[in-house]
């Protein structure tokens, strides 16, 4: 999986501020920044560069006064049990 959530987003960051932030660390974006309301998701080449800006970033570096978390992006239908588990 090689595309990432980027959480914890101030609401001033800006698409560009990721590729920034992205690009200062050798971390190569294959594609470009979604942006919503606190979080962003981004692609990756490959897993090795998704694992590579996991390990790094998550929890590790303050972008506006956040710090942010990075972890792969989940899809909908199958977060929170939505696919009707039970306990």
């Amino acid at each position: 999986m090689n595309k990432l959530y980027i959480g914890n987003l101030s609401p001033s960051v800006t698409a560009e501020d990721l590729k920034t932030l992205f690009g200062e660390r050798k971390l190569p974006l294959a594609g470009q920044v979604l942006l919503k309301s606190g979080y962003a998701f981004v692609d990756f080449p490959d897993q090795n560069w998704a694992i590579k800006a996991i390990e790094s970033l998550s929890g590790k570096v303050e972008l506006h006064g956040k710090v942010i978390e990075v972890d792969y992006s989940v899809p909908k239908k199958l977060r929170y049990g939505a696919i009707g588990c039970c306990y």
